[in-house]
Order: structure tokens, then C-alpha cells, then sequence
């Protein structure tokens, strides 16, 4: 008991014998406790008395913890950490005695790097969802959904907590227009206007899984005010490399959704967001997508492992009725979704057909109310009503409702047409696209056929450039650079052994950081060579001095060389009135002021931000040549 002394607390708090410290927050400590009636450990939170400074404050904190017990009350869910007695301490202040159970915050092990399967963390979010789902149907939110208030078992199960700052419909424990929560995990309505309710603890919940799945934050940022401001105003960030084993096209459709700006466009629940997601997974077997699918059944009698809770933050609860037969009608939904999504194939009744699907061109992915059934041409059951979906990169998605006898032989996809512009270092080449020669020089608009590969070659004087695109490849506005003997009527052979390397020539103003599929290749200096053996690859590249970063999947020809373009660069100049501050290009102190000076960047999009005495200002900019920018801060 010595090290309670030590850490100034009690030996016993109301009938608990206390047994050590569990963690410690803003707002108090956790300890563990064992209650000696039924010899059962329990989770104690103490609130800190030294941060409350008047009676006001005093009177808020107990009705906080007064709150959480009664939201408690409500919620009835094996993934909910329960709350057995509320009381006070004296010369502590109150307390709560919750459930405890031994495990790791969700935060703790994505620090940690935990590498984690995707079936794990598919688990983890299934679990959060249905205890989401469940405190949603009883009218409340918990307004700060992030991995610190998660807890995970030793099996992987999880139980989420911490429903701090409930308010009932009776209640007005939290004003309106009051920001409550933790910034990288808000929703847009709740930056801007302070209200929330269930479909803000979904997009927050969109936010942990981004998180989950890729180790990285959909709205990244060195500061709050970047943060808030692309949660605001900008789409999820594109990851990059793409998360092994689920879809990029999935990927971008399920979180778009999720983290969609307006409410309404988002998900209706957050189990219905993981069983999309989960149709983007294709690392998962029969057996792993009929399991997980099970977890979001709305079932409250599956055993879960006791899970401690440490963690001290906001939740709210907002007025909502509650619909009649509400626990049949989910549990309902839950057992119809995991059959349409799960084995739905299986259960094909006498009025399913089978369908021949065959598209123009071939080899579009297939899905079945969502679910990814196979690549065109091939046979599969379909009822009535059925949505089927065809998707190839180039083409726009196809999208069918199933009748019988009514389905067409060939479904027809149509190609993806857009403006892209030309460009080459140095300008003013001629520009031969499919062996056609174009009419001016670079920089030249053009019309792009997504649906189809394209060839491209570039010539001015004795330079040129040229390249082969497949279908759904573009340009993207990158300016290629120009050298000697790579014109069509120059390009290098294949040689006779088909194991020979390849080469990839750096072709850019600025060196690079070097990563080819993962392995770190060093620094390359322009025009440096970088010898590959034949085959598909992933090119990492980067340079902290040009603030420039890219990823790109490259396949190298044996025996050739290949040309590895960067970007120009540009001179990008900030001033700021009346005041000057320090200037970060993406996060990065440039070294300059914003009085004028200038700095170096690679020509591409970027966020400029300024920091000064008075506050920050932040502006993302298309740098293409020289750029100056004034502006207020």
C-alpha cells in the first residue's frame, strides 16, 4: 500500500479495497479495486478535486459522473463497458465503479505498430459497430468516438467506453454549439456548429476504421486548424500504397460514404458501413466473411472478455424515440444482411435463373448486391431484382437491375472521356498520340480515351520522349521530360534472355529518395540509373528538400531503359500583410518568412501555411511555374 501513499490515494474507496493505479488522465485517475461482498475486481475512476476551481465546476463534474452512470443504465450491450455503482470518496470527491476488464486501448496498439490481419481488425470494428448501433438505438451519442476510448481484448474483441458527458432529453448538462471531442476524430457538423447526433459518431467512426486498416488519418495535419479544415473541406486523403488485400476502388466508394460532408449522404448505421466494407475485402475466406459477418449480428448474449477502462472524454445524449419493436427489427435487418451478403448464393430459391454475364470489352469485376461474385464472362444465379454492378478501370460502372429474360447478351461499357493536357520540359514538342501526329506543341490539350491504351511519343530537335499507357492511365498534367534517343523510330529492342534487367533513368531538375517495392534504394541524383529485374514494381519517391512525394507502379522491360520523370520547379514566393510569420509547405518549416521570400517546390498541388505571433493561415495551392502568394494574415 505504500505506493497508494506515494501517489496520493486512498486505501479504500466507498466498500472497494483498492489495489493499484490503472492509468491516470485529465480528469482523474483509474484504479483497480476488488468489492469484498463478492470478491469481484472492478475499475474504479476517481475525479481529480485539484482541477476543479469553483462550486459551479464542482456541481458540473458531479452531475458528469452522475451522467455516465445513468447512460449506463440504458445500455444493456456485452461491447459496452458496464458501470456497477456511483458514489463519493471523502477528501477524494466522487467515483464510479465500472467493469474491468484486462486488455490494450486500441490507440496503444496502433502506436505500438501492432501488425494486426485484416480479419483482426475487421473483428475490432465490427465489435465497436454493434455497440455503436446499439447506444444508437437507445437515443444516444457518444460524441467522442476515437481508439483511445476502445478497449481490446486478448482475443481481439472489443468494448468501447467512456460515455462521459451524457444528455438525456431532460438534460442540459451541454450547451448547444459547444465543441466537444477530440479534432481528428469530429465530424464536420460537429466543427462548424457544435450539434451532433448519430450520423456524427459514424463519420467519427469512419475516421477510427481509415485509421485501422490503412495506419494512417484521412485528414492528416501538423496543426488543429489544418485538421479542421480539410474535415471541413476536403476528401479523405488517397492511400498510398493502397491497403494489401481490399479493393482501391472500394476503398475510395465505402469511405467516401462514410466520411461524406453532409450527414445524410453517410452510411444510416454503423454496421451497414462495415458490411460494405467488408465486400472490398478479398483476403478473407468463406469462412473468416460468414464469421465476421456474425459479429454484426445485433445480439447482445455473446460472451465478451472484461476489458479495463482508462480513458477520460465526452459523450453526449440527444433526444431521439425510440421505434417499436426496435430490437426485433435489428436483429432482423442483421440476420437478412448476412445472408444477402454472406451466403446468399447458397440460398437460391426455384425462382433464381442463372445469367451469362458478358461485357464489351471483357474482364469488368463483378458484384452482386454489392458483393464481388467474379470478372466477366461467367455464369452466376440471379432473382428478380438482383442489383448487378460491372466495374473496369477505364469504363464508367455499370449498373443493373436483374429481370428475368429481359437481360441483355453483352453488357456494353462505356469509356471514361477526358480533356487532359500535354506537357513536356522542355515545352514546344511535337505530340504523336496512337502514331497520329497533333496539331501545335506542348503544352497541348487533348481528348482522352480512358477506356483504351494509348500510345505517346514527344519530339523537339534531337530530344524526345515516349511512353506506353494502359486503360484508365492518364497523363494527370505531368510534364515529361525530354532526352535524347527515345523517339519511336529510336526505342531499344528487347534482348534475347528475358531475365535481364531493366533500367529506370531519373529524368528530373531535383534528386529523390529511392524505394522500390519497400526496400530503400538510396538517393538518385538527376539523370542516375537504377538497375531492376523485369517485372512489375512499386517506385517509391521523395525529397524533404523539394517537399515532393510519390508513389507509382511501374513495370520494367528487360534490357531497356526507362525514363523515371519528376516534376519541374517552380519558385513559389509568400508574403503576408500586416504581419509576416514562419512558412511550411506540407507541414514542413521552410526556413523563410512570409515577408517576400522565396523557396523552391516541385510543381504539384501543396499546402502552404504561415504561422504567426497573431495565429496561423493556411492555403492549398496548384503550383505550375513560378507562384506568388499574398494574402492576409
Amino acid at each position: 500500500m505504500a505506493d497508494l501513499d506515494n501517489l496520493n490515494l486512498p486505501k479504500t474507496i466507498g466498500r472497494y479495497q483498492v489495489l493499484r493505479l490503472l492509468g491516470s488522465g485529465a480528469m482523474g485517475s483509474v484504479v483497480l479495486a476488488e468489492d469484498p461482498r463478492i470478491k469481484r475486481k472492478v475499475a474504479i475512476k476517481l475525479m481529480k478535486l485539484d482541477t476543479v476551481t469553483t462550486d459551479a465546476d464542482r456541481h458540473e463534474h458531479l452531475m458528469r459522473f452522475q451522467r455516465e452512470a445513468e447512460v449506463s443504465g440504458l445500455l444493456n450491450h456485452p461491447g459496452i463497458v458496464a458501470i456497477y455503482d456511483v458514489g463519493e470518496e471523502e477528501g477524494y470527491g466522487p467515483f464510479l465503479a465500472m467493469e474491468y476488464v484486462p486488455g490494450k486501448p486500441l490507440d496503444g496498439l496502433m502506436k505500438e505498430g501492432a501488425v494486426l490481419p485484416n480479419k483482426e481488425k475487421l473483428r475490432i470494428a465490427a465489435g465497436l459497430a454493434e455497440a455503436l448501433d446499439h447506444a444508437h438505438a437507445k437515443g444516444i451519442v457518444h460524441r467522442d468516438v476515437k481508439p483511445g476510448n476502445a478497449m481490446v481484448g486478448e482475443d481481439g474483441r472489443t468494448k468501447l467506453m467512456d460515455f462521459g458527458i451524457a444528455k438525456r432529453e431532460d438534460a442540459s448538462l451541454t450547451q448547444t454549439g459547444t465543441f466537444l471531442g477530440t479534432p481528428s476524430y469530429a465530424s464536420p457538423e460537429q466543427i462548424r456548429e457544435g450539434t451532433v447526433d448519430s450520423r456524427s459518431d459514424i463519420f467519427s467512426f469512419g475516421v477510427l476504421v481509415f485509421e485501422l486498416m490503412s495506419s494512417q488519418s484521412p485528414f492528416p495535419g501538423t496543426s488543429i486548424n489544418t485538421i479542421l479544415y480539410r474535415i471541413v473541406n476536403e476528401p479523405p486523403i488517397e492511400v498510398q500504397p493502397p491497403v494489401l488485400g481490399m479493393l482501391p476502388e472500394g476503398w475510395r466508394r465505402v469511405f467516401d460514404k462514410v466520411l461524406a460532408k453532409r450527414p445524410e449522404d453517410r452510411h444510416a448505421t454503423c454496421t451497414a458501413f462495415v458490411r460494405e466494407l467488408l465486400d472490398v475485402v478479398v483476403d478473407l475466406s468463406k469462412d473468416d466473411r460468414r464469421e465476421l459477418l456474425g459479429l454484426l449480428k445485433a445480439n447482445g448474449d455473446s460472451p465478451i472478455p472484461e476489458i479495463r477502462s482508462t480513458s477520460f472524454d465526452e459523450t453526449m445524449v440527444v433526444a431521439r424515440p425510440e421505434p417499436r419493436g426496435s430490437g426485433r427489427i435489428w436483429v432482423a435487418a442483421a440476420v437478412v444482411a448476412a445472408l444477402a451478403v454472406g451466403g446468399w448464393f447458397l440460398l437460391r430459391g426455384p425462382k433464381a435463373a442463372r445469367l451469362q454475364i458478358d461485357s464489351q470489352p471483357a474482364g469488368a469485376k463483378v458484384f452482386v448486391n454489392d458483393l464481388a461474385v467474379g470478372t466477366t464472362p461467367m455464369n452466376q444465379p440471379l432473382q428478380a431484382g438482383d442489383a448487378l454492378r460491372l466495374e473496369l478501370k477505364g469504363f464508367r460502372p455499370l449498373v443493373y437491375a436483374f429481370k428475368p429474360g429481359e437481360a441483355p447478351p453483352i453488357f456494353p461499357l462505356d469509356p471514361i472521356i477526358t480533356e487532359e493536357t500535354i506537357d513536356s520540359v522542355p515545352p514546344g514538342a511535337a505530340v504523336v498520340l496512337d502514331e497520329k501526329l497533333l496539331e501545335g506543341e506542348t503544352p497541348l490539350k487533348v481528348r482522352w480515351n480512358q477506356g483504351q491504351a494509348h500510345r505517346l511519343t514527344l519530339t523537339k530537335e534531337k530530344l524526345g520522349y515516349a511512353s506506353d499507357f494502359a486503360p484508365g492511365e492518364i497523363p494527370g498534367g505531368r510534364a515529361f521530360e525530354l532526352k535524347e534517343a527515345t523517339t519511336a523510330e529510336s526505342r531499344q529492342e528487347p534482348p534475347l534472355d528475358p531475365n535481364a534487367p531493366g533500367t529506370l533513368k531519373l529524368a528530373g531538375a531535383f534528386g529523390v529518395r529511392v524505394k522500390v517495392d519497400g526496400k530503400d534504394m538510396g538517393d538518385l541524383a538527376p539523370g542516375a540509373k537504377l538497375s531492376l529485374p523485369p517485372g512489375p514494381h512499386k517506385v517509391d519517391l521523395a525529397s524533404g528538400k523539394h517537399y515532393y512525394k510519390d508513389s507509382r507502379n511501374l513495370s520494367v522491360t528487360a534490357g531497356q531503359t526507362a525514363p523515371l520523370n519528376l516534376p519541374a520547379l517552380a519558385t513559389l514566393t509568400v508574403e503576408t500583410f500586416p504581419g509576416t510569420g514562419k512558412v511550411l509547405v506540407d507541414g514542413q518549416d521552410t526556413g523563410i518568412e512570409s515577408d517576400g521570400s522565396s523557396v523552391k517546390v516541385a510543381e504539384g498541388r501543396h499546402t502552404i501555411t504561415v504561422r504567426g505571433p497573431k495565429g496561423s493561415r493556411n492555403e492549398t495551392v496548384e503550383v505550375k511555374g513560378d507562384k506568388g502568394l499574398k494574402f492576409p494574415l
